[in-house]
């Protein structure tokens, strides 16, 4: 049965679609094909208050084997996109795709008709970005004309129900709620409010099998975690591996919360995974066992 707030947040994503250029299609209640007027094209599903976008990257042809080959690459992509965009693999298949969520506040988006057309459009323009796999190191940001006063973060952080220190240049940390283990967001404002999680950073690059395994697993922890984005940074004596979290120019506490509690279970699930696979001898076993390129995937004991 469907309830009166998800008929309202169905309405309200109904109209913000019918508001952009571009014709949408229902396959069923809160799921839309979209066909933009430029033939981008892609499907929207609402569930469980999110709005989540996902698009074909390179036809649909980096799947199977061809993720273990891809894998780092494509890591080091997520780590210079703008936004909220990512490119992932699905759960269920090994299939690289590009996918962003929106978080969808129960009491605005109905009565903020004009704010929601502006977020999904801006999630289309990052959707769109992260499909063009050569397209390192352009920003969208500057094209867009898109304004707001930086939020005051220690502010937001509490009416989000989350404490925080401060740090330079105006960065705040939030320690993460984890069952076990310790990890900290590091919240800065860069054309919108950008959440990150350091997973790893070491004196040296990581191995090639290590490169590839942890990728792997990465990318199918940012298809089964919304609006967490996993990302490599391959700086000059080091690699640098983080999970992001982008919320843009307009931040709820309610959005920052779930976006918050959604970095707090991705670093849970992965952060004991990466330490195990950037041991080379364990990330060949994991490799030569082809984990991550079928359904099952896991770090093998």
């Amino acid at each position: 049965m469907i309830s009166p707030h998800q008929d309202a947040l169905y309405r309200a994503v109904t109209a913000a679609l019918g508001a952009i250029p571009a014709k949408s299609t229902p396959e069923s209640f809160g799921c839309w094909r979209v066909r933009c007027a430029d033939r981008f094209a892609f499907t929207a599903r609402l569930e469980d208050g999110w709005l989540g976008l996902r698009a074909s990257v390179a036809h649909d042809h980096i799947h199977g084997r061809a993720v273990q080959r891809c894998a780092w690459e494509v890591l080091l992509r997520n780590g210079t996109l703008d936004g909220a965009a990512k490119l992932v693999t699905a759960p269920d298949r090994p299939l690289v795709h590009a996918a962003t969520e929106l978080p969808l506040d129960a009491g605005s988006v109905p009565a903020e008709g004009g704010l929601l057309v502006a977020q999904v459009s801006r999630a289309i323009d990052d959707l769109k970005n992260a499909t063009r796999l050569h397209a390192h190191g352009q920003r969208a940001a500057a094209k867009r004309d898109a304004a707001g006063d930086v939020p005051d973060l220690p502010a937001l952080c509490a009416a989000a129900g989350w404490a925080s220190n401060p740090r330079d240049e105006g960065r705040i940390t939030v320690q993460l709620e984890m069952a076990q283990g310790y990890a900290q967001a590091l919240l800065a404002w860069d054309d919108g409010l950008l959440a990150t999680v350091n997973l790893h950073s070491a004196g040296r690059p990581l191995p090639a099998s290590c490169r590839d395994a942890v990728a792997i697993m990465l990318l199918r922890l940012g298809g089964l975690v919304r609006a967490v984005r996993p990302a490599a940074c391959a700086e000059a004596d080091h690699d640098r591996l983080v999970l992001q979290g982008h919320l843009g120019w307009n931040p709820t506490a309610g959005a920052l919360d779930r976006l918050l509690g959604a970095l707090s279970v991705a670093a849970g699930m992965c952060q004991r995974e990466v330490a195990v696979l950037c041991e080379e001898d364990v990330s060949n076993r994991y490799l030569s066992a082809g984990y991550g390129c079928s359904a099952a995937a896991g770090v093998p004991e």
